[in-house]
């Protein structure tokens, strides 16, 4: 299921299952991957979680707003089921350059403006009888930001006219996954054209070029493993360094205090204020001898983190790998040690300390090893 919203809730995706469950949704709950597009024009006032009501993205719970929300995910799901045919799939990988940069480029030396990623994941699904589009899912790390805060209406932003343009051009529907976009943004001029943006005819362009390569088969094999991972509670750390990269100076002299005094809120919120237990998934398929993986991220990954997690799945002998973030749950940004350091918004928002990425990195693995295919299927299926 992909949601277009800033994150996904697990509390939410669970009310959805459940009420789709009771009018006949029988894939498990286990077997299913919620994720979020993060447009930042999606619906806020749908979390419970304290710490993303009191953020100016999310605002106060309004239960009235999540339960419709839900109702619609749920609707959703019902229909796919009822929709299923047997279908013939493929999966690619290209590179997408141009459209996207890297936002913390500005003060951070271990990154440029094109430092992103560069990865563009297609899913090619057809009608088994007649090779008929049913649908495209596309995986690629982009902030959803074009639209602005004055903005008031519901939009899927950059990647959601992409999709329209794709559903447009080649039918059947188009699903957008995002991946390590912590610090990716549109590049400048890519949101140009409102609504319809120029990032967004780019990327539809290069998701169809993709698509247009693959060789759909019903010769797949899937295996599928999902785990919650306790993370415990939070490890904010809030010192006057991180957040504003102080040492010295400041009003009445406050960052030269706080270097001497250790000024540190090494906050530990509990699950009140936050989901503590994020479930991460991993699908793998086999298609045409290729093995491909999807790995889910509960929030928002910064680029050398979605390295880390490539390089690891390639050591397991994954051909390609499809970074799923935002999904199953939202946890807040995951800065690796060195950006974690260097302070910054993705950094104060990266809430389980300067470990935060390792965590997330060891759930990947753990799903990641659990879904490796067998040699045998990968030989008969060259």
């Amino acid at each position: 299921m992909t949601l277009d919203g800033i994150g996904s809730d697990g509390e939410l995706n669970q009310m959805a299952y459940d009420i789709a469950a009771d009018q006949g949704f029988t894939v498990p709950f286990e077997n299913c991957l919620f994720s979020s597009s993060h447009s930042h024009s999606g619906p806020g006032a749908v979390s419970s979680d304290f710490l993303w009501s009191i953020a100016p993205a999310t605002d106060l719970l309004v239960p009235e707003l999540q339960r419709s929300l839900a109702n619609s995910t749920a609707v959703a799901m019902l229909q796919a089921l009822k929709n299923m045919v047997p279908a013939v799939m493929d999966i690619g990988m290209g590179d997408l350059i141009g459209v996207t940069q890297n936002r913390r480029a500005k003060f951070s030396p271990y990154v440029q403006p094109g430092s992103i990623d560069p990865h563009l994941g297609v899913i090619r699904l057809d009608a088994a009888s007649n090779s008929q589009p049913i649908a495209t899912i596309w995986n690629f790390a982009v902030h959803g930001v074009c639209y602005g805060p004055d903005n008031l209406q519901f939009s899927g932003d950059i990647m959601g006219k992409a999709c329209e343009i794709i559903e447009k051009d080649i039918g059947g529907i188009a699903l957008f996954i995002n991946a390590d976009a912590g610090d990716i943004d549109p590049a400048e001029g890519m949101c140009a054209g409102v609504p319809d943006f120029k990032g967004s005819g780019l990327m539809a362009q290069a998701v169809e070029k993709v698509r247009a390569t693959l060789k759909p088969t019903a010769a797949v094999e899937i295996q599928s493993y999902t785990q919650v991972i306790p993370f415990g509670p939070t490890n904010l750390n809030a010192t006057l360094g991180r957040f504003d990269n102080c040492t010295s100076g400041g009003f009445l002299d406050i960052c030269s205090i706080c270097a001497v005094l250790d000024c540190d809120i090494n906050a530990h919120l509990n699950s009140a204020w936050i989901q503590q237990n994020p479930r991460f998934t991993a699908f793998s398929f086999v298609i045409n001898g290729k093995s491909t993986i999807t790995v889910s991220m509960p929030g928002e990954a910064l680029l050398e983190l979605g390295w880390w997690i490539r390089n690891d799945t390639l050591a397991m002998g994954f051909d390609q790998t499809f970074l799923t973030g935002y999904s199953n749950n939202h946890m807040g940004y995951f800065a690796t040690p060195d950006e974690y350091d260097i302070g910054g918004y993705e950094s104060e928002l990266t809430l389980w300390g300067i470990q935060t990425a390792d965590l997330v990195r060891t759930g990947c693995q753990t799903v990641a090893q659990n879904v490796i295919p067998q040699k045998n299927f990968l030989q008969d299926s060259k």
